[in-house]
């Protein structure tokens, strides 16, 4: 399985003070451990009570053994921790319709990118389009708060849209491996995908970005007012969706 590591994609903007609580190299409180360690606990044992194996809990006790005399020594149970992952839910695209991604592409790209940024994602639900649209880009998908990511089922390629897409849109797509073609005689833009860019798309531009919006939502602890200007929130759900892709295709491309 191809592992990745992301060391700037989950660069969450902090205060001064987190900057200096980040330094220390002992948490006094595991609520106040780092991100990622914090979320790899919780995902490897998502139903145990918040003061578990809480480390000033353990410094209290051991005071007070300690004070009666009694010498105690942790015993490591072992064990293999409990594998959680977001549900991943499909609903059958209509007829001309399809779900690029497949479940399988989702889990694997989620087992890459790893604890911090799956943490708190209850579900990836693979969803029709919503029946009123509006015209451009057909929806691609959305975050549902808390913790929900939907992404909608697309036209089967070629799509043909009415009218000229945005230039925005257009250097999107291309960058995407789209091939954007407006014929002026019928006022249509036809956009083809070669063979795994549409899936690679929903991929890393639909869903990656909308897992994005999810750690900037959660791990302010914010989980349903919104904690960014909506400038801000989508600038650092592109970058982290840039940075995965580039380094989901540069380990790949080195193997």
């Amino acid at each position: 399985m191809l592992l990745l590591t992301f060391p700037d994609c989950l660069a969450i903007p902090v205060t001064h003070k987190q900057r200096v609580q980040k330094r220390r190299s002992l948490s006094r409180s595991k609520h106040t451990d780092p991100r990622a360690i914090r979320a790899e606990r919780r995902l490897a044992s998502p139903r145990a009570r918040r003061g578990i194996d809480d480390p000033s809990r353990k410094r209290r006790l051991g005071r007070l053994l300690k004070e009666m005399g009694i010498v105690h020594t942790v015993v490591n149970a072992g064990g293999r921790p409990e594998s959680v992952r977001p549900r991943i839910i499909v609903q059958k695209p209509r007829q001309g319709y399809t779900h690029p991604a497949a479940r399988s592409d989702i889990t694997s790209v989620l087992e890459a990118i790893g604890p911090e940024a799956t943490y708190g994602l209850t579900a990836i639900a693979l969803s029709r389009t919503p029946e009123a649209v509006r015209a451009g880009l057909p929806p691609l998908g959305r975050l549902s708060v808390p913790g929900k990511v939907v992404i909608y089922e697309q036209p089967v390629p070629p799509w043909r849209l009415t009218g000229r897409i945005h230039g925005k849109d257009v250097g999107r797509l291309s960058r995407a491996g789209a091939i954007v073609e407006y014929n002026r005689a019928v006022d249509a833009t036809i956009i083809d995908w070669p063979e795994g860019s549409l899936r690679d798309f929903m991929l890393f531009e639909v869903l990656l970005h909308e897992v994005g919006h999810h750690i900037l939502q959660h791990h302010k602890g914010k989980r349903t007012a919104r904690i960014a200007r909506t400038r801000d929130h989508e600038a650092f759900a592109q970058s982290f969706a840039d940075k995965c892709r580039a380094a989901w295709f540069g380990e790949a491309h080195q193997k």
